[in-house]
């Protein structure tokens, strides 16, 4: 194994490998570090992804638009990605955002649910929604029961993305073009005179011109950045609730804003029933709990992914199930941690972490915390493009996606502390 390289890709993740596929498509000698999924979270150690599960949507009724044309310009690369690894990672779904009829940008649920923005991204993009009012849910969703007052917006074309599956076959088209793949967790990046040092937990090391940091959620946390970035980092609990006949949840996957006279008892996502590691068919909920959990260090990460997540949210989890979809039957469910995290500008951060002129520079950092898995191949596509260039080339200006920063000692819940005043 050579010990030079032309760029590092530090964490495998959706982003990680996607970059590590299009550097190494475009014949630069690439290596990617990351470690493998940990068995279990029960007495887990280290870093986590946010992308260990069988289920994200991929679709346009999104904010903000910069959000949407990143995943549209993924997506048109998902077929050539699959004939090429014969990896399946998407399933075809309706994506059906449901809110209330007499609210655009509701307080708990941000612009996610404003419905005339969702709608508008779409026509800017070409890509044909429906907008349904109360009769037109009732008569197109038959087995739903929806909170009454409430409208929605459709695509019908929409998918259900394995992210699992989409990191599989990055990592499978990548290493086939000549990527090296090594299953490790970076423990150091530092910058030489000319290039940049990488060396893992286990000791081993090597040297590239060029580093991609992909580490997500959990950047600030690895201790790899020069100095932390403005990215609120919370844990993440999705519920899994076990259906044993998939066939007969007949539903659409659904971003739901349930709104009850002032009070919202729910926001966030119902995935239609998806079958899992383990056998068996999920329906997974989640977002009702999203910033409870506010982390910051590497110990905090590990110890909320030890928890399996908020137990609490499992009840919240039935009530919506079955006020949605009455007298189904549902069996056993179960906590997933995740972690994800924000930006300010609800958009990527593509850009240089660490100071210089444009031929100093060597780290390139690229971070989308909370949709970053349907459009993972498009970021991972501009970060290896800034990493093999030195400078943004793309038509999108790179001010889109410039990174903020924070002076140490920022914390997440500091943060959302001064939010809430």
């Amino acid at each position: 194994m050579r010990d030079q390289y032309d760029v590092i890709v530090v964490g495998a993740g959706p982003i990680g490998s996607s970059a590590a596929r299009h550097l190494a498509d475009a014949g630069h000698a690439t290596l990617i570090v990351g470690p493998e999924e940990p068995a279990g979270f029960e007495d887990h150690q280290g870093v986590w992804a946010g992308h260990y599960d069988e289920g994200r949507l991929a679709h346009v009724l999104e904010v903000p638009l910069m959000t949407c044309l990143l995943t549209m310009r993924s997506i048109g690369r998902f077929e050539a990605l699959r004939e090429r690894t014969g990896i399946t990672f998407t399933t075809p779904t309706h994506s059906l955002a449901v809110m209330p009829r007499d609210t655009g940008a509701d307080s708990r649920g941000g612009n996610w649910f404003d419905r005339e923005a969702l709608s508008q991204n779409a026509r800017d993009l070409g890509i044909e929604v429906d907008e349904l009012d109360e009769d037109d849910l009732c008569r197109e969703y038959p087995s739903l029961t929806l909170e009454p007052g409430h409208v929605a917006l459709v695509q019908r074309d929409a998918f259900i993305l394995n992210p699992r599956a989409l990191v599989r076959a990055e990592l499978a088209a990548a290493t086939e073009a000549g990527a090296v793949l090594v299953r490790d967790e970076v423990a150091g990046v530092e910058k030489e005179d000319d290039g940049v040092r990488v060396t893992t937990r286990s000791g081993a090391s090597w040297r590239a011109g060029r580093v991609v940091l992909a580490t997500g959620a959990s950047s600030n946390a690895t201790g790899l950045l020069p100095r932390p970035l403005l990215t609120p980092t919370f844990g993440a609990t999705a519920v899994l609730v076990e259906v044993t006949d998939p066939d007969a949840v007949q539903m659409p996957t659904m971003m739901y804003l349930k709104r009850r006279g002032e009070e919202v008892p729910f926001g966030g996502v119902v995935m239609a029933p998806r079958p899992y590691s383990d056998g068996k068919w999920y329906v997974k909920v989640a977002g009702g709990s999203l910033l409870n959990t506010p982390l910051d260090s590497h110990e905090e990460i590990a110890a909320f992914v030890r928890t399996g997540g908020r137990k609490e949210d499992i009840d919240e989890a039935y009530e919506v199930l079955r006020e949605l979809l009455p007298g189904r039957e549902f069996g056993a469910a179960r906590t997933w941690p995740g972690i994800v995290c924000a930006t300010p500008t609800e958009r990527p951060y593509i850009d240089w972490a660490d100071e210089g002129g444009e031929d100093g520079r060597r780290i390139v950092v690229a971070v989308e915390g909370e949709r970053g898995a349907m459009a993972a191949d498009e970021i991972g596509r501009l970060a290896a493009e800034l990493a093999v260039n030195g400078r943004w080339k793309d038509t999108v200006p790179h001010e889109v996606f410039k990174a903020r920063w924070t002076e140490p000692g920022w914390t997440t819940s500091g943060w959302l502390a001064s939010m809430m005043a």
